[in-house]
C-alpha cells in the first residue's frame, strides 16, 4: 500500500456513515467524529440561542463523550454538536473498585460497566452526613424512649409491609409493640438511606453520586486564562460528588436499569416511540 493509498484511506466500516469525517495520520485504528447532534431529544429545539441546562442520570460512557469549554473563568460541559446545552448537576452509580484519600477529600474510583471515573467528595461533606445521622439517631433514641408520649404519632402511620432488619446492637424499652417497633424501625431506614447515611465508603460498595464534571489537567498548574484547546483536548474528566449514598446489589442493579431505560434510551434511541407502541 503507498502513501497515497493511506491519504485517501474511505475503506469505511458498513456502520460508519457517510457524514463522518476521519482524522488524517490515524490509520491503524481510523478515528472519526460525528457531525450529527449527540442527543436527539433535543435536536429539534427550535431556540438555540439560549442555553438549556441538562440534569439528571447519566452512565460513566457518556460522561467521556461531553465536550468541555472554558465560560469566563469556569469549565463548562455540553453534548457533542450541542453547544446550546449546559451540563448541570448530575447523577452516576457504579461499583468502587479502590479508594484513597488526602487531607481534603476522598477518591473513589468507580466503574459502572460501561467506563470508569474518579469521584472527589470533600470530607466536609462526609462531616455534613455523619452529624445528620447522629441527629436521626438520636431524635428516634428520645422517640423510642418515650413511645406513650408518642402514641398519637404512631397511630396515624401505618405499619410497613415489610419488617426491616433491626439496628444492631439498639433495644426498645420492655412491653414496646412490634407495631411501634416496626414503624420506628422504617422511618429511621427511609431517613438514614438504609442505615448507610454517615458510614464510611468502602471499595467494592455499590455507590449513587451526585455532583458536577471537572477536567484534571494533570498538574499542569495554569491560570484559566491561559488554558489552551490543547490543555482540555488532552485533560482528564473527573467527577466532583456533593452527595454519595450506598447501594445495596439488588438496588443498584434495578436503579441502572431503570435509567438505561427511562433516561438515555431517550437521547439515543431514534426508534424509541416504536418500540413504546409495539409494547
Amino acid at each position: 500500500m503507498s502513501e497515497e493509498d493511506l491519504f485517501n484511506w474511505t475503506d469505511l466500516p458498513k456502520e460508519i456513515e457517510d457524514d463522518f469525517i476521519s482524522i488524517r495520520g490515524d490509520y491503524d485504528y481510523p478515528l472519526y467524529l460525528s457531525e450529527k447532534e449527540e442527543w436527539i431529544n433535543y435536536k429539534n429545539i427550535e431556540n438555540k440561542e439560549d442555553k438549556i441546562k441538562v440534569y439528571g442520570p447519566f452512565l460513566i460512557c457518556e460522561l467521556n463523550r461531553f465536550v468541555p469549554y472554558l465560560e469566563g473563568k469556569n469549565i463548562k460541559f455540553h453534548p457533542l454538536n450541542m453547544p446550546y446545552i449546559r451540563i448541570g448537576k448530575i447523577n452516576i452509580m457504579g461499583f468502587v473498585v479502590c479508594d484513597s484519600e488526602d487531607a481534603k477529600c476522598y477518591r473513589y474510583q468507580v466503574d459502572d460497566g460501561t467506563g470508569t471515573i474518579t469521584i472527589f467528595y470533600d470530607k466536609k461533606f462526609f462531616a455534613k452526613s455523619v452529624a445528620l445521622r447522629r441527629k436521626i439517631d438520636k431524635k428516634y433514641y428520645n422517640l423510642s424512649n418515650n413511645v406513650k408520649e408518642n402514641i398519637k404519632i404512631l397511630k396515624n402511620q401505618k405499619c410497613p409491609k415489610k419488617f426491616p432488619n433491626p439496628r444492631p446492637k439498639f433495644f426498645y424499652p420492655p412491653n414496646t409493640s412490634i407495631h411501634d417497633i416496626a414503624i420506628f424501625e422504617y422511618n429511621w431506614s427511609l431517613e438514614t438511606n438504609n442505615g448507610t447515611l454517615g458510614e464510611e465508603i468502602q471499595r467494592c460498595n455499590y455507590i449513587h453520586a451526585l455532583g458536577y464534571c471537572t477536567l484534571d489537567f494533570l498538574h499542569k498548574n495554569k491560570p484559566k486564562t491561559e488554558i489552551t484547546f490543547t490543555d482540555i483536548s488532552h485533560a482528564k474528566i473527573n467527577f466532583i460528588a456533593t452527595k454519595i449514598m450506598c447501594l445495596t446489589e439488588q438496588q443498584y442493579n434495578k436503579k441502572l436499569l431503570s435509567w438505561i431505560y427511562n433516561n438515555v434510551r431517550k437521547r439515543y434511541d431514534e426508534h424509541l416511540n416504536e418500540s413504546f407502541s409495539k409494547s
